[in-house]
């Protein structure tokens, strides 16, 4: 409920006060959004905070290089037609949705790959920096794979019932498919890219963390 109220105060912020950017305003709520959601869960502890400080990191250079291959490309494959009632800027609100989009399944795999690195250390406070780090790349890499096809399924099946519609008018195939993945599929792909950045992200910083703890006592 909070994170819907201060996305709602986000938005109408924004149609109150159109100078402002859309993408900067999304910025700041990503930033209020993470800390927020996180500290509900996972309380005032260190983990929480380095799992804070991984999915910012996480989401915000993955956006970086969404935006970067968009402005090198022109966006060349992306499709608006299902954002032409809009009356901003499409880009820019593609960009604010790819933002928020990818920050759910960052955040998921921040805070479970925090969690597991400092349980294994609580659980064996003898083992070494490498062990540790090579467990956490166990179960990042069976995260990364479990995350990417949730990501993929839920844009894409947001898109079915447009895509029965235009099958059912006799549109080709591929441009019935091309019109309505486009965005969904860049979506999924961004998202992706962020979960792949987070793990060593994740596992640096756990790991800095954890030992630099261990170092000063």
């Amino acid at each position: 409920m909070i994170n819907v109220v201060l996305l709602s105060f986000i938005l109408d912020l924004y149609l109150e006060h159109r100078s402002v950017s859309l993408l900067l305003l999304c910025m700041g709520a990503v930033v209020l959004f993470t800390v927020i959601s996180l500290l509900l869960v996972s309380g005032n502890k260190e983990k929480t905070y380095v799992a804070i400080l991984a999915t910012l990191i996480g989401t915000f250079v993955s956006l970086l290089i969404a935006y970067g291959v968009i402005q090198l490309t022109d966006g060349r494959g992306l499709h608006y037609e299902s954002m032409e009632f809009v009356t901003i800027p499409q880009q820019q609100v593609f960009m604010a949705e790819i933002l928020i989009g990818a920050l759910g399944a960052v955040m998921d795999v921040a805070i479970t790959l925090t969690s597991s690195m400092y349980e294994i250390y609580d659980r064996n406070k003898a083992i070494s920096s490498r062990a540790l780090t090579a467990a956490g790349r166990k179960i990042g890499s069976d995260i990364m794979g479990a995350m990417t096809n949730i990501l993929l399924f839920a844009y894409v099946s947001g898109t079915i019932p447009m895509i029965l519609l235009y099958l059912k008018n006799n549109s080709p195939l591929i441009y019935t498919f091309s019109v309505n993945l486009s965005l969904e599929l860049a979506r999924a792909l961004t998202g992706s890219i962020g979960i792949v950045l987070t793990i060593p992200v994740t596992l640096y910083l756990s790991r800095l963390f954890i030992y630099r703890k261990e170092r000063g006592r």
